[in-house]
């Protein structure tokens, strides 16, 4: 199901691009910003290369996310502008991707002597508005951005109980945590 999400959006993109009068331009997004929600409020690090049309903004983004648990979202970015006044304007934005967990080490939890712990990554995906405010007299601007996102990740511990005969019982604890917050991000593009 997400696969396939991912590659309809991916195939609008290069539909808008194909039919585009103005030549398609590379560009790219470099944020720093904060989340925060009912677990803390964080840094975020995030940077988008795709190309810009028109008004019309589609790349691949990846960032580190130190919310609850340090993960690295993998996405697909697309954003549009409106209401253009000279090197000012509003625009609207949409991620979609992956969130990979990449757990510092006191994060990790010793759950039993004889047991494991394995990360799982899940959905991650956030929209926003921003404003654009360009910056000299080539393309690059300063961007401001106020979102939502949610990012799912989760924790699956096996340990196994000691007895004297075998088999000896193994236990699963699974955790699905299901974040959401609001982020607010400075940005650089070009």
């Amino acid at each position: 199901m997400k696969t396939n999400l991912i590659l309809l959006i991916i195939a609008m993109a290069t539909n808008f691009i194909s039919h585009a009068q103005k030549k398609p331009a590379f560009s790219s997004q470099t944020y720093v910003g904060i989340v925060t929600g009912e677990a803390n409020t964080e840094l975020q690090l995030q940077t988008i290369n795709g190309v810009k049309w028109n008004k019309w903004y589609g790349g691949i983004g990846a960032g580190i996310d130190w919310y609850y648990k340090r993960s690295v979202p993998v996405f697909a970015s697309f954003s549009r502008s409106f209401l253009p006044k000279g090197k000012r304007s509003f625009f609207a934005s949409a991620d979609v991707g992956v969130n990979f967990p990449w757990p510092t080490q006191d994060q990790y939890y010793y759950y039993y002597e004889s047991g494991s712990q394995k990360d799982k990554s899940g959905l991650y995906w956030a929209t926003g508005i921003g404003y654009k405010l360009e910056v000299g007299k080539s393309d690059n601007a300063l961007l401001v951005q106020l979102g939502y996102s949610f990012k799912k990740q989760g924790e699956k511990f096996t340990s196994v109980y000691p007895c004297l005969i075998a088999p000896c019982p193994v236990d699963i604890v699974t955790y699905d945590y299901k974040l959401k917050r609001l982020s607010l991000k400075l940005g650089w593009g070009f």
